[in-house]
């Protein structure tokens, strides 16, 4: 994928989240944007992912497959939002029966995409 096209489709999985240079660009206010993220941040973002997925899934060729790329697009908004969104209440207990926030959500989602990809190495010594 080309850059501008990972970086627009991840900026479409976070509501009202836009780039830095927008903002200047468009003349945005406060009012018009939730958070705001440069190029470069979702780029390294996403080349983290790309680590991530291949050490996830066993796999160092899964960047052939069409499906990786709409799990990476997930995973990297999914961290994105993690960045910048605190859960007070992410521990897993009685009190909080719901601990997964929005970013949580897409990196699970991202790794289900991924599973049937997985490969298993058994080995015995």
């Amino acid at each position: 994928m080309e850059n501008s096209e990972i970086i627009t489709q991840t900026l479409l999985k976070l509501d009202g989240w836009v780039l830095e240079t927008d903002i200047t660009e468009k003349e945005l206010t406060d009012m018009d944007y939730n958070k705001a993220v440069t190029e470069d941040e979702v780029l390294d973002c996403y080349n983290t992912v790309i680590d991530y997925a291949k050490s996830y899934t066993q796999d160092v060729n899964i960047e052939d497959n069409l499906i990786f790329d709409t799990a990476s697009i997930l995973w990297t908004a999914g961290i994105l939002w993690q960045k910048y969104n605190q859960n007070i209440n992410n521990q897993l207990d009685e009190t909080n029966p719901n601990p997964f926030g929005y970013g949580d959500k897409l990196v699970i989602q991202a790794k289900e995409m991924l599973k049937p990809f997985k490969k298993y190495s058994f080995n015995a010594y």
